[in-house]
């Protein structure tokens, strides 16, 4: 029983951390819905733990990288060459609160049907986000001429966080259009897929265009040999999307090639005026000296960085491009902790990547809904790889979850050896489609 309520306890924590009522609700703030959600989680498992003889956390890849973050954050709190404040912050704040997120999904999905679970709640929080975003866009809600932004005060207020978290849900809509029991319901899903999609257009966002081409490219192929009618029917809806996209939003999107080009190129273009490029010229120029600068801050401070909050007015005397957040999540991780902090992150990624590649390989043949789920882990880390790149939030939320799923579906692979065991250990696996 504790075991179960904790677990639950658990899943309405991410609930709330997506779709964030408080923030809606200002009569929610002081009622501390997500501490006492987390808290009694973490001490309902506990309890659980001992009751059931089973062991608190499981040191599977994700938890062993959450510590590791943990620790070394605090490291760089402390030791980082630039940080002159070493009070607790917002930023190592995220950090602790999110990796202890992630080690609490990886200890309490100890079965398949969990981590079903776990995804579940993400898709079904993640529809408060497309509601928001449809609103927004049929009320004209825009940002910077015909930019969509998401709900205000959330994960996705901004356009680029929210094309670059829609674009990471679309794989796992799709999973569950493929699954689906019923033909409703897989209609439903197709629909909420391409509500995303047509949300990540109205966004303007360059990094979520370049992200949906790059998971389009293998989940098309995947979804359209089963569900041709669909592909049909999806091919026609983003053709009627493209022609509701805003004059604004298309220039943005023509000016990707040149934008990677300027982003790629090398030279001395701290001395190009930006006072004399277009707003788009001008913001792939800023990211492209952060980047350069960021870059050249890590190598003069490998080790530790220059702290996890560092003081802009001594990164602008050596890299002065380099000052606030830097739109790429592995440079902004090793500024935070230097090489540490850029392989820790590269480490969440593999994890990702290699736990759902294992789990696809692992159920091929006997269960092919665990096989596809992990199809649907490694997409999600093909967005990750690419909207990562031009994102500043290396540490967020949806995305440790994410990981320790995954993780936690590697260490049920390795108890339970074969999916026959996994199947006979569960016998209220979901019937769905396979």
């Amino acid at each position: 029983m504790a075991g179960r309520w904790a677990f639950r306890l658990l899943l309405w924590y991410i609930c709330i951390l997506c779709v964030q009522p408080q923030n809606r609700f200002l009569f929610l703030y002081p009622l501390h819905i997500a501490d006492i959600c987390i808290l009694g989680a973490a001490g309902l498992h506990f309890v659980a733990a001992s009751q059931e003889g089973r062991p608190f956390l499981r040191f599977g890849p994700g938890t062993t990288i959450g510590i590791l973050l943990m620790f070394f954050s605090l490291c760089s709190l402390y030791m980082g060459s630039m940080q002159t404040d070493s009070a607790w912050n917002s930023d190592i704040d995220i950090i602790y609160k999110n990796c202890f997120v992630m080690i609490l999904v990886e200890a309490m999905a100890f079965t398949p049907q969990r981590v079903w679970a776990v995804q579940s709640s993400i898709l079904f929080s993640t529809l408060w986000w497309v509601k928001g975003g449809l609103r927004l866009s049929a009320a004209g809600a825009t940002y910077a001429g015909d930019r969509l932004m998401g709900p205000a005060v959330s994960l996705i207020e901004n356009p680029n966080g929210f094309a670059y978290l829609m674009t990471l849900m679309l794989p796992l809509y799709l999973y569950f259009f493929q699954k689906a029991p019923h033909r409703l319901l897989r209609y439903g899903f197709l629909a909420l897929a391409l509500a995303a999609v047509y949300i990540i257009l109205q966004t303007g966002s360059r990094t979520g265009l370049l992200a949906l081409f790059a998971v389009g490219a293998f989940l098309l192929p995947k979804y359209g040999r089963e569900h041709k009618a669909s592909l049909v029917v999806a091919a026609v809806a983003i053709t009627l999307f493209s022609t509701s996209v805003g004059a604004l939003n298309v220039e943005r999107f023509k000016s990707i090639p040149d934008s990677i080009r300027s982003f790629l190129s090398g030279g001395s273009e701290e001395e190009e005026d930006p006072s004399q490029m277009t707003q788009d010229q001008q913001s792939a120029w800023e990211r492209k000296m952060k980047n350069r600068h960021t870059w050249g801050l890590i190598k003069a401070h490998p080790l530790f960085g220059v702290g996890i909050q560092a003081d802009d007015d001594l990164v602008w005397e050596e890299f002065p491009y380099a000052i606030g957040q830097v739109h790429n999540e592995i440079l902004y991780a090793g500024k935070q902790m230097g090489m540490i902090g850029m392989g820790l992150y590269l480490a969440l990624l593999f994890t990702l990547f290699r736990s759902g590649l294992r789990a696809q390989r692992w159920a091929r043949d006997s269960w092919p809904v665990l096989a596809d789920l992990g199809w649907t882990f490694k997409m999600q880390a093909v967005v990750i790889a690419v909207g990562g790149f031009f994102s500043p939030i290396p540490w967020n939320a949806v995305y440790l979850i994410i990981v320790g799923s995954a993780s936690a579906l590697w260490m049920n692979m390795k108890k339970y050896k074969t999916p026959e065991d996994a199947l006979a250990a569960e016998p209220a696996a979901p019937q769905v489609k396979t």
